[in-house]
């Protein structure tokens, strides 16, 4: 029993348990000092100091003989890391030998205890210790070997296994070098090669042995630091010697040879500077002597373009050199040494890098724009050097392990290193080139649309010609985005044209190529581009567009929709031809226009009024996209239709309609407000730029971030030239324009021509926003983080799209204003004075007035011309503004007519077409205002004067809309008013003259 322990009551339920305090470690105190102070002091403490330190105390000797002391000095001597340990084991090879050979003439030994008896050596014919070596044992033992007790030779093999053992086996193994160490150089070489294995890189490994024994974090011997001194004076002259044996072997191509040779040098390579092999077998490569290649070959024959053959050959030949040169230098260089990355930096800098800077400098000095497109195809050209620099890394032996000799990122630094000294100016330069090409576009936008005649004289299309704007402005907007998808090649080439960024597609076929670029270039759309002066003036100052010199025609491109991408040539073929639709999509203009929209409609009424400015256009003109884009145009009918359903046949009966002589002149001016052209040119201006940036995108460190912040600034400034030089600005001015309208001064009643035109820009205002939209997401959206909404090209596009909103609701304010004053003038003048109160022997045709018809065809044409350019919310605003002016228009006409019974039938017409057209609107909140409202016509066809009276009192006839005190103003407007306003009165408010009146 006495083997069971007692046990102890618990606590099972604790009422107030508190967490137990960890107990604290004692710590192991080392006379006053804790242990770990001691263990600190002895991994600095010289090794002939140990004696005297051990001698302290017991506890002290013990601390001296601690595994993590001397694990820290077994480490220094790097003898794993270099896998020395052959090396130790020559050394003991060669001491066995000479200790059996002369073992007969060993002296009697006496054997001691002693606890420092293992840093004695075992050779009983060695001579006794130093005064330096043993400290205060000096002389004790003279002429005498002391050797380990029993007990210490017994556990040998335990100590050779820990660190203490190994550090003491390689310590009498390297101290009887020491002596020879005081010799000249070429004799410790000699003496070293007798005592290893005879070969350099045993003689390597020996020398980086004992550089590691006698190192500061060693400190074997008190003299160490004279004898590390004189230990290099002796590497150095080996490794002279080496550098020799190199030589001569790569003069022979040796390749084995020069592989130990370098294996050795790098083995005694102190590690500071450059490796002296390593260098002088990189500057001995033939590519840095070569001068056979000029830069200003890279230039064409005027000297204004750029065509890089030359430099295309000139990379040829360096990539052979480095893949060549840099094979050899991983097959024979150890894989630490880096020579290869060495040998392509070299190359880099002082072969690829003055070649670069002679070119840009003289593209610097004929252009901006030849600058920039040098420096992305300089870049584009040297990157292939990445490549081959991966490619030659794994060009070593199947004995040699090359994974990781050279990795994607070391070879990608090479260049970009390389390049660093002309970012900035790059950088800086893409910035103000932009700025300036922006500012040149906008500026020469403006010169044309200040020259009258020429607008007058351009013939124009525009989105409302065509029967449905929307489907037209998808079809471009795809075709855009095709464009915008075909790849780049940034590098200038003789079979490319000359300048820019180049675009090669594939084509129906796979033979031809479509320069897509070339079909963004709106001075190729057009005769007489935007700004022809302002713009030739830039360009001769360094700008060139995109497609110049080209003169191969391409063929049609065939896409995933079935459209066809051409070619706009001079000649006046298609840039962009759109095959059939096989999407339905729902009619426009609503059922009542099969064939013809209200547009055509309104053309053809206007020609039969002699309205027609005698500028008479054929049927077969084509509807186009553009409203100053003259020849993007549309193919439709046979040629190209555009199918939806049954309702669009063709839209070659959508014809450009020809305006009112009185209003041509403005329409003309306002028609060039806004265009697509100078989006399109801003766009294109910005893309270029781009792509020439996205070369660089991925530098690292400082650079990096620069390339994006400058990516980011090009699309804020191609933001802020289309909104604040453009978009804005022709808003504001046809904003102005409408409000200077007035409708009483221009026969035209059924359209208002500034109206009409602002609906124009809207279009126009909803293509711009889709085309930036479509660059946005194809080529900045991967730049940047969409959802950050303290991106600046996140801030900058919602400013846009506020600023657009904005100019289109400050518009459609005044256009709205504008309308209503033009369906009021239409009431007003075609209204005939007794139009309700006819005679009684005529007999009425009961249906709308002349005036209503009018008012509501204007109405609709406005209406219908509106939808499908901006967004539903934004329709059913302007459609519910139309709705709330028109009902006080028609009380205010109400109001000034006098109405007789047979007349009122005629109001209760008009007040049911109204209705019906506000119906077809489709706004529930002003349709039911319309019902109220023709309820009201009811008051005029009552004869009895009570029920009249009645009906103004009931309340809920009306809905609420109208009180009592508002109905009795309309009944004032019945020509038999004076008769039944008694009999109205007293019914409503009981009231009577004669018996509530006194007369006094």
């Amino acid at each position: 029993m006495d083997k069971f322990a007692t046990l102890e009551p618990l606590r099972l339920y604790a009422t107030n348990s508190t967490p137990k305090k960890p107990i604290p470690k004692l710590v192991q105190l080392v006379g006053r000092l804790p242990a770990d102070l001691h263990l600190l002091v002895l991994s600095y403490l010289p090794i002939p100091d140990f004696p005297a330190y051990s001698r302290c105390s017991r506890a002290a000797a013990a601390l001296s003989e601690s595994e993590k002391v001397w694990e820290a000095r077994w480490k220094a001597l790097e003898i794993d890391k270099h896998q020395l340990g052959s090396v130790l084991d020559d050394l003991e090879q060669h001491n066995r030998e000479q200790a059996g050979a002369s073992r007969v003439a060993a002296p009697p030994t006496l054997s001691v205890d002693d606890e420092f008896g293992d840093f004695a050596s075992g050779d009983v014919l060695s001579n006794a210790p130093s005064a330096e070596e043993m400290g205060d044992f000096v002389g004790a033992f003279d002429h005498i070997a002391v050797t380990p007790t029993t007990a210490t030779t017994t556990s040998k093999s335990t100590k050779a296994s820990t660190f203490r053992g190994m550090f003491i086996r390689a310590h009498n193994l390297l101290k009887q070098f020491t002596k020879i160490l005081e010799s000249p150089p070429h004799v410790i070489l000699n003496d070293l090669a007798s005592a290893v294995t005879p070969s350099l890189r045993s003689e390597a490994l020996a020398l980086r042995l004992l550089s590691s024994y006698l190192s500061v974090h060693v400190q074997p011997l008190r003299k160490w630091s004279m004898l590390h001194t004189t230990l290099r004076s002796a590497m150095d002259r080996f490794d002279a010697n080496l550098l020799t044996a190199f030589d001569q072997a790569d003069s022979k191509a040796d390749e084995a040879g020069m592989k130990e040779a370098a294996e050795s040098s790098w083995l005694v390579w102190d590690g500071s500077g450059d490796w002296e092999m390593g260098k002088v077998w990189t500057e001995k490569r033939e590519i840095f002597y070569e001068q056979n290649w000029d830069p200003m070959d890279n230039f064409t024959k005027d000297g204004q373009g750029l065509d890089f053959d030359a430099m295309h050959n000139f990379m040829d030949v360096v990539l052979a050199a480095i893949k060549d040169h840099g094979s050899r230098a991983v097959r024979i260089f150890p894989k630490d040494s880096g020579v290869l990355l060495f040998f392509a930096d070299r190359v880099a800098t002082e072969v690829v890098g003055e070649y670069i800077t002679s070119l840009l400098t003289r593209a610097r000095e004929i252009s901006p724009n030849v600058f920039l497109q040098a420096s992305a195809a300089t870049f584009g050209e040297v990157w292939r050097m990445a490549d081959v620099i991966l490619e030659a890394s794994k060009a070593a032996g199947p004995d040699k392990d090359t994974e990781g000799v050279v990795t994607q990122t070391q070879a990608e630094d090479v260049v970009y290193r390389m390049f660093e000294v002309n970012m900035d100016e790059y950088l800086d330069e893409e910035i103000e080139n932009v700025k300036r090409a922006f500012e040149a576009i906008c500026k020469g936008w403006e010169h044309q649309a200040a020259e009258t005649d020429a607008l007058a004289s351009a013939e124009r299309t525009r989105f409302l010609t065509s029967q449905n704007p929307a489907q037209v402005k998808r079809n471009v907007l795809a075709s855009f985005t095709d464009v915008l998808l075909l790849p780049v090649t940034i590098v200038p080439r003789t079979v490319n044209a000359v300048g820019g960024a180049l675009v090669t597609g594939v084509v129906t076929g796979g033979t031809a190529a479509v320069q897509g670029i070339a079909m963004l270039n709106p001075a190729r759309w057009t005769g007489a581009g935007a700004g022809q002066d302002e713009w030739k003036e830039y360009e001769s100052r360094g700008y060139q567009v995109y497609g110049q010199g080209l003169t191969e025609k391409s063929n049609g491109r065939s896409d995933r929709s079935g459209k066809d991408l051409r070619e706009q040539r001079g000649d006046g073929e298609m840039v962009f031809e759109i095959g059939e639709e096989e999407d339905e999509e729902e009619d426009f203009v609503g059922g009542g226009l099969n064939e013809k929209n209200e547009w055509e409609k309104a053309r053809e009424e206007q020609d039969e009024a002699g309205w027609g400015n005698g500028d008479k256009t054929s049927v077969n003109t084509r509807s186009s996209v553009n409203s100053s884009i003259s020849q993007l145009d549309i193919k439709s009918a046979a040629e190209s239709s555009i199918t939806s359903g049954n309702s669009i046949k063709s839209t070659r009966s959508s014809v450009p309609t020809p305006l009112p002589s009185s209003a041509a002149n403005t329409l003309d001016k306002m028609d060039l407000l806004l265009s697509l052209d100078i989006a399109l040119e801003l766009i294109h201006t910005s893309r270029e730029s781009l792509k020439r940036v996205e070369t660089f995108s991925g530098y690292p460190g400082h650079y990096g971030f620069r390339v994006r912040d400058t990516i980011e600034e090009l699309f804020v400034l191609m933001l802020k030239a289309l909104s604040e030089g453009h978009v804005e600005k022709g808003f504001r001015e046809a904003t102005q324009r409408m409000t200077s309208y007035k409708p009483a001064e221009h026969e035209e009643m059924t359209s208002v021509a500034p109206l009409l035109q602002f609906f124009e820009l809207v279009h126009i205002g909803d293509m711009i926003q889709s085309m930036v939209q479509v660059y946005f997401d194809k080529e900045m959206a991967h730049h940047i983080d969409k959802t950050d909404f303290l991106n600046s090209v996140v801030r900058e596009k919602k400013r846009f799209e506020n600023t657009l909103d904005d100019s289109v609701a400050a518009g459609l304010n005044a256009g709205t204003d504008l309308l209503m004053n033009q369906v009021d003038h239409i009431i007003q003048r075609l209204t005939k004075p007794r139009e309700y109160y006819p005679p009684e022997n005529v007999d009425l045709e009961l249906g709308p007035t002349d005036g209503c018809k009018e008012a509501i065809r204007c109405l609709e044409v406005h209406c219908k011309l509106l939808k499908g350019s901006t967004s539903k919310e934004v329709l059913e605003v302007f459609h519910q503004e139309v709705g709330i002016r028109l009902i006080a228009i028609l009380q205010k006409h109400i109001k000034r007519q006098i109405i007789s019974l047979k007349g009122g039938f005629q109001i209760i017409a008009d007040l049911n077409a109204y209705h019906a057209f506000i119906t077809s609107l489709k706004v529930p909140q002003i349709a039911s205002d319309f019902s109220h409202l023709k309820m009201l016509g009811h008051v005029y066809v009552v004869e009895d004067a009570k029920d009249l009276a009645q009906i103004v009192r009931d309340v809920t006839r009306y809905g609420g809309a109208y009180r009592p005190e508002d109905i009795y103003e309309f009944i004032q407007r019945r020509s038999d008013w004076k008769k039944i306003e008694k009999t109205v009165d007293k019914t409503m408010y009981n009231l009577s003259f004669k018996e509530d009146c006194t007369i006094c």
